[in-house]
């Protein structure tokens, strides 16, 4: 009884203070309902039921989603999973549970490359995967920057206090991480996409920060989704990152998963920036290799 009071009691809070988000909140759930209806009778028409997109961490991943979260039919939906298949960033069959029978679905994931979530995919409908990915040295400043704002729960088994750290051990720390994390991710999806180009699109952020619209275009043709340069130009205008990372993140535990954002700054080459002298050679040691491999460098000489 009284987990029940305390829930109705932040719901009512919620409400109270975030009305036109709450609303924007049921309008999407509305109209999710009403376009699976108009699939099922044809009105939606797209060769694929699914756009899955796959983006390493840090890079347009979300703003991506914003963008496809708005072609006229897509909507994002619950992807129901285990705690720790979730945080891991992998994927289990019961991700596509909530799937309806009619309508499109649009997934945003930063889902990694082995052999048992590829599998995963396909036999649950997935026929095209979109991997975003950007300069693993912004990665490692944008993701700094992220836990200084939104740290990591503290019982997270991969908990560090960046606050607490120090600006350059926490740099240092990022800089690790990213190795870590993400050289063989991107490795690894290129390596994939070599033995079937055609399942698989590759978007950088550098790229979809210069010309948006020309990169969405790209995106759309992969899919087979065709809409008019007037759709396209307004759809790049409503997904453009506004207001602060801190704002959106809050803003994001209302609005409609489609809708939600965690935008910063996303500057191309901040790293020059904020690196020291130190940095960069332990960029060079940890990063080198897989930056030439991705085409970001030709040699060491940075």
């Amino acid at each position: 009884m009284q987990k029940n009071l305390e829930w109705w009691a932040r719901a009512v809070s919620i409400v109270a203070s975030h009305p036109v988000l709450v609303s924007r909140r049921i309008t999407y759930d509305v109209q999710r309902m009403i376009s699976d209806k108009l699939s099922s009778v044809g009105y939606y028409s797209y060769p694929h039921r699914i756009i899955f997109l796959a983006g390493m961490a840090m890079s347009a991943t979300t703003w991506m989603k914003n963008l496809l979260a708005r072609v006229p039919g897509y909507y994002t939906r619950p992807m129901p999973m285990p705690y720790d298949v979730d945080y891991n960033q992998d994927i289990c069959d019961s991700a596509f549970s909530l799937l309806p029978k009619h309508g499109y679905t649009l997934f945003k994931t930063h889902l990694n490359p082995k052999p048992e979530n590829l599998d995963c995919l396909f036999r649950n409908g997935v026929d095209k995967v979109l991997i975003t990915y950007r300069d693993l040295r912004d990665v490692a400043i944008a993701r700094y920057y992220r836990l200084i704002e939104f740290p990591k729960a503290k019982d997270a088994f991969d908990f560090v206090d960046y606050r607490v750290l120090g600006k350059e051990k926490a740099m240092d720390h990022s800089i690790e991480q990213v190795a870590s994390e993400y050289t063989w991710w991107i490795s690894e999806w290129k390596t994939i996409a070599k033995c079937d180009s055609g399942r698989y699109h590759f978007t950088k952020f550098e790229d979809l920060k210069k010309d948006t619209m020309g990169e969405f275009k790209k995106v759309l043709n992969f899919y087979g989704i065709e809409l008019s340069d007037k759709e396209i130009g307004n759809i790049v205008e409503q997904a453009r990152g506004r207001g602060s990372m801190k704002k959106n993140i809050i803003e994001s535990s209302i609005l409609p998963w489609g809708y939600a954002a965690n935008f910063r700054s996303g500057k191309i080459g901040n790293w020059k920036d904020e690196f020291t002298a130190k940095q960069i050679t332990k960029c060079k040691e940890l990063l080198g290799p897989s930056l030439i491999e991705i085409g970001y460098e030709k040699d060491f000489n940075w």
